[in-house]
């Protein structure tokens, strides 16, 4: 009999606009209203049924095997048998091209590619939004991860959206209303760069419950959101030129909360090379720089950040959410 093989892949995502309105303590009070697109960099993860001394063999970041699904020791995959109702021996790997808390989605991604797998073993086939809603109850509401919904379903419906949350966190995925030529010329002048840093993201999503700390954190998320606004009007119309000036803007809100050194150094370089706007992607404090800079300029701008350390990481827009693909037999 041939073995049961899933194999399940769940794109990573940029934040064109909007990003951290889906935090629990912003939207619960107000809503959230972001802009997305997924990108062709990805988090694959590997499954098979089947292991002759019974146990669960499971690779990340190291490789841990048990006797029972309740002796794991990698959280994730701890709940997410326990979440998917998975007891049987099996074998699961995952792999992806950056590292987490880089700031690109990477958490939400594997957890709905590693869901996606463990369903897939078990014969079943659940909507995209049913994965991506238990995605979120893995890491949310079983991990306890102070996150919101953005990476969820940004990744696992692919394409450029719009994600309007209400205050009870349900969740409306549009895609944004621009044409294929707008994407493209957009796809083609963001330049994306890791810049050898991580963050905590925890540390980072936490928030104060009060005072003016959390009146100085609700002002912000108010200004990117109306920035996130105006991107959207921006591209629906066709005005890339708008697109700069709102990035430059963007960047000036958030280097208020970071430690902006090394980040005003880099940008300054890109511009010095003819980059129009750029800013951090995710929370902060590490992880990856996205710039926006017309086609002519990309070699030059390309090999002055490198000069300065930063890795470029080539990248499109994909239109594909998560991909399951079955091999093998029967679960």
């Amino acid at each position: 009999m041939t073995e049961a093989l899933a194999i399940v892949r769940t794109p990573l995502r940029l934040t064109l606009g909007g990003g951290g309105t889906d935090l629990p303590f912003y939207r619960s009070r107000f809503g959230g209203d972001m802009l997305t697109v997924a990108i062709s960099l990805c988090v694959t993860v590997v499954g098979r049924l089947g292991r002759l001394d019974g146990g669960h063999r499971f690779s990340h970041d190291v490789t841990d095997i048990t006797a029972a699904g309740a002796e794991v020791g990698n959280p994730y995959l701890r709940e997410a048998l326990r979440l998917t109702g998975t007891d049987r021996p099996c074998e699961i790997t995952s792999m992806g091209p950056v590292p987490p808390g880089t700031g690109l989605g990477s958490s939400g991604a594997f957890a709905i590619s590693l869901l996606g797998v463990l369903h897939a073993l078990a014969g079943r086939e659940p909507s995209p939004v049913e994965l991506i809603e238990q995605a979120h109850e893995l890491e949310v509401g079983r991990l306890g991860m102070p996150i919101g919904k953005q990476d969820h379903y940004a990744c696992g419906l692919g394409g450029p959206r719009r994600l309007v949350i209400d205050t009870s966190g349900t969740v409306t995925a549009t895609r944004i209303v621009a044409t294929p030529r707008t994407l493209r010329l957009l796809d083609e002048r963001l330049l994306l760069f890791y810049t050898r840093r991580r963050r905590d993201s925890v540390a980072q999503l936490v928030v104060p419950t009060a005072g003016t700390e959390l009146s100085r954190r609700i002002e912000q998320l108010d200004h990117i959101r109306k920035l996130g606004d105006e991107t959207r009007v921006a591209l629906e119309a066709g005005r890339l030129d708008d697109i700069p000036p709102l990035m430059r803007e963007h960047w000036h809100i958030k280097r208020q909360r970071e430690a902006s050194g090394l980040w005003d150094d880099w940008l300054s370089a890109a511009r010095a090379q003819g980059a129009e706007a750029g800013k951090i992607v995710g929370a902060g404090g590490g992880g990856f720089l996205l710039v926006y800079a017309g086609p002519d300029t990309h070699p030059r701008v390309i090999a002055a950040l490198r000069d300065t350390g930063l890795v470029h990481v080539p990248f499109t827009f994909t239109d594909k959410g998560t991909v399951t693909t079955r091999l093998g037999g029967r679960p």
